[in-house]
């Protein structure tokens, strides 16, 4: 429900960029990962390359889900 929300959110909201989530601690859920987020507000205030940001967020040894809310143009 939480991944849901947070999803939801980020269609309608737009104040994340992106967002990790992880197993809950017994294995039986996907939960947010707190802190490893993105802000909207973040972009080129603290973050430059969004991204590249979020995939430092990335756990080198360890599995994540992502939503990454990606900007595009097209003709």
């Amino acid at each position: 429900d939480e991944v849901i929300k947070v999803f939801n959110d980020m269609k309608v909201k737009k104040r994340k960029k992106a967002v990790l989530f992880c197993l809950s601690d017994d294995k039986k859920k996907i939960v947010v990962e707190e802190g490893n987020q993105i802000l909207v507000g973040d972009i080129g205030d603290t973050v430059d390359d969004p991204y590249a940001c979020f995939v430092k967020l990335l756990p080198l040894n360890d599995c994540r889900y992502g939503l990454y809310d990606a900007t595009y143009e097209t003709k």
